[in-house]
This record gives C-alpha cells, sequence and structure tokens, in this order.
C-alpha cells in the first residue's frame, strides 16, 4: 500500500508551549481524511507541517514516500508541484484577475497558453468560476474566493491536497456540493485528501475517514459510522466536537 502521507511520532512546539503531542496518522494514496477539532486545537499547524511550512519539533513527515527533513530547498519545491494546498484565507495575489490567480502554478511549466488556458477553463467549470476570469478577488464573496483557491491547487492535478479549513468561507452544504465534485473525479484521477474542519458535518456521506485533534494530540481515528459510535461515551471527543454527535 503506498502512502500520500505519513506522520511518525510528531511533535512540535510554539513559543515554548507543545502544541502537536506524538501525533502519528498513515494516509493512503486516494484515500480522505478529514481532521476535527476545535479553534487551537493544532489543526493548521498539522497543515502547514504537512506541506514542510514547519518542521516538527521531533519525528518524521513523510509526503508521498519523501522524508521532508532530508529534502532542501528545490527538493520541497520538487514535491510541492505534486502537492495542492488550501490554507487561510487571504492567499489570493489581490492585483492579479481571478484567472491569473488560478494559473500561477502552471507558470514555470513548459505548457503553452493554450493549454494553461484549458486546464483553467476545466477546473473553474468544476469549481462554478465561469465568467469571473477578469474579476479581481476583493470583488468576489469569500465563498467563490474559496472555490478559486481551490482551483489554484487543483490545476497541476495534484497526488495530494491540504485543505486548512474545509467550511472556512463557506457553509457545510456548499462544503458538502464542492466535496461531491472532486469525490466524482476520484476513479479517474486518484488524489488523496486530507482537510481539516471544526466538525465532520461537511463531509455528509461522502467516504473519508475522520480523526479527531485537541491540543494537538489525536484522540480518535476512523470512519463517521465508529466516531459517532465511540463519542457517545467519551466526553472529551464531544467536546472536542462542540458538544455535537
Amino acid at each position: 500500500m503506498s502512502l500520500a502521507l505519513s506522520l511518525d511520532g510528531v511533535f512540535q512546539h510554539v513559543t515554548g508551549r507543545l502544541a502537536i503531542q506524538g501525533l502519528s496518522l498513515d494516509l493512503p494514496e486516494g484515500e480522505w481524511l478529514l481532521i476535527c477539532g476545535p479553534n487551537g486545537a493544532g489543526k493548521t499547524l498539522l497543515s502547514r507541517l504537512v506541506l514542510g511550512l514547519d518542521r516538527p519539533s521531533a519525528g518524521r513527515v513523510q509526503v508521498l514516500g519523501r522524508d521532508l527533513a532530508q529534502l532542501d530547498g528545490r527538493g520541497l519545491a520538487r514535491l510541492r508541484r505534486e502537492v495542492g494546498a488550501v490554507l487561510q484565507r487571504g492567499s489570493l495575489l489581490a492585483d492579479y484577475s481571478v484567472l491569473a490567480n488560478i494559473l500561477l502554478p502552471l507558470r514555470q511549466t513548459p505548457l503553452t497558453r493554450g493549454e494553461m488556458a484549458r486546464a483553467a477553463r476545466l477546473v473553474m467549470t468544476l469549481l462554478g468560476l465561469d465568467g469571473l476570469e477578469n474579476h479581481p478577488p476583493q470583488a468576489l464573496s469569500l465563498g467563490q474566493q474559496r472555490r478559486v483557491e481551490l482551483a489554484r491547487a487543483l490545476i497541476r492535478r495534484p497526488r495530494l491536497l491540504v485543505w486548512d479549513g474545509l467550511s472556512d468561507g463557506l457553509d457545510p452544504t456548499v462544503a458538502r456540493e464542492i466535496l461531491a465534485v472532486l469525490d466524482s473525479l476520484r476513479g479517474g484521477q486518484p488524489m488523496a485528501l486530507i482537510a481539516t474542519d471544526n466538525t465532520p458535518d461537511a463531509l455528509g456521506d461522502i467516504p473519508a475517514r475522520v480523526g479527531v485533534l485537541n491540543r494537538g494530540r489525536l484522540l480518535f481515528q476512523g470512519t463517521p459510522a465508529a466516531l459517532a459510535a465511540a463519542s457517545t461515551g467519551d466526553l472529551e471527543l464531544r467536546t472536542a466536537l462542540g458538544g455535537r454527535l
């Protein structure tokens, strides 16, 4: 079984505080994992560790079979060509149009302008962004901005997508609709996904595993049904999910 992502005994300190505590998880290629937990649980830090934006204090992070600790700047740059990222809002360039923002990952590729335009058209249609090509990001709603960020992350057809704040700027219904679109592509374009959100609500019936993170510790990892069963007798789990389930 090939792994898109593997974390083994990861610890991370932030300003002297232990923010990630002994976190271990595996994500096989093509599978999806949603990490849930309250604000301050360590979800964004986890996303940054996966992308190599931060280095762990201890433990190992492997992405697409490569140990991030063994990669120099060039190695990380090559790896990131296979990884798409949707981070917290505000990552769009205000001086660029929607189309120019989406095309950024293709600027250093040998693709022709026509090939880039076709790739952009495909992903924009997929995410309901047709007609917004020439708009500046600040003219869009928060939900539209998140779709542009997602389109930019998908345009290179990544093997792994890291999506921090799944429903950030989106209501759970819209987030589910976008996930359903991505799910429909899984057969022809296997892509692993690790996403974060406060609750698992956005998943709906989409097949994925769920992890629950709180105070830097992974409290649970399994199916949504198993989480619902486990939380009935686990106050810490229910509290981490805002008393839901």
